[in-house]
């Protein structure tokens, strides 16, 4: 599987050093297709146009609540209902270490990363997203705690990545093989 999408990415125009952990970013590339699947707030499978199988995408800038933690339902939910089944344009941002597109997506001109924090149903995840380059993800997350909306209602809301640190390491299942932290 990890091959496959390896072959496609290289189709595409990626290199193999985009999969390197210390590789430089790589440039933007747009593609349109559909959403098959949520699997929670921020992270998605997304079937390009053409292609015979989806590809796991992590929406960019963004950090939804985990699986357990308050809000994880209504993050998913929110997700499934701006996305799922509709066609969608991604802009690739970068491909992570487990071979996921870390993207910004658009539902027409709806920016579904924005729009996520704007409900107040995940943070901006400043630890993979510089705050400088990304003033509109900034101000979402700032419009939602200043409006207490979604996880916001609590002033000691824990991000998912503290909430990973305390629980231990999120795997995700591929083919029944654990492929790392999220």
């Amino acid at each position: 599987m990890k091959s496959l999408i390896a072959f496609f990415l290289r189709l595409l125009g990626f290199s193999h050093a985009s999969f390197a952990s210390d590789a430089p970013r790589m440039h933007p590339r747009t593609l349109w297709g559909k959403c098959e699947y949520v699997q929670d707030g921020d992270s998605l499978r997304f079937l390009p146009d053409g292609a015979a199988e989806s590809v796991r995408t992590r929406l960019y800038g963004i950090d939804a609540p985990e699986k357990g933690q308050d809000f994880a339902g209504q993050s998913r939910h929110l997700l499934v209902k701006l996305t799922r089944r509709k066609r969608i344009r991604v802009e690739v941002q970068d491909v992570d270490r487990y071979g996921r597109y870390v993207a910004k997506v658009y539902v027409g001109t709806t920016y579904v990363n924005e729009e996520m924090l704007r409900a107040g149903l995940a943070w901006f995840y400043s630890y993979h997203a510089d705050a400088g380059s990304n003033a509109d993800l900034v101000a979402a997350e700032r419009e939602a705690r200043e409006a207490r909306r979604g996880l916001w209602v609590d002033d000691n809301s824990i991000s998912p990545r503290e909430y990973r640190n305390m629980h231990g390491t999120v795997h995700i299942k591929n083919g029944g093989k654990s492929i790392g932290e999220r």
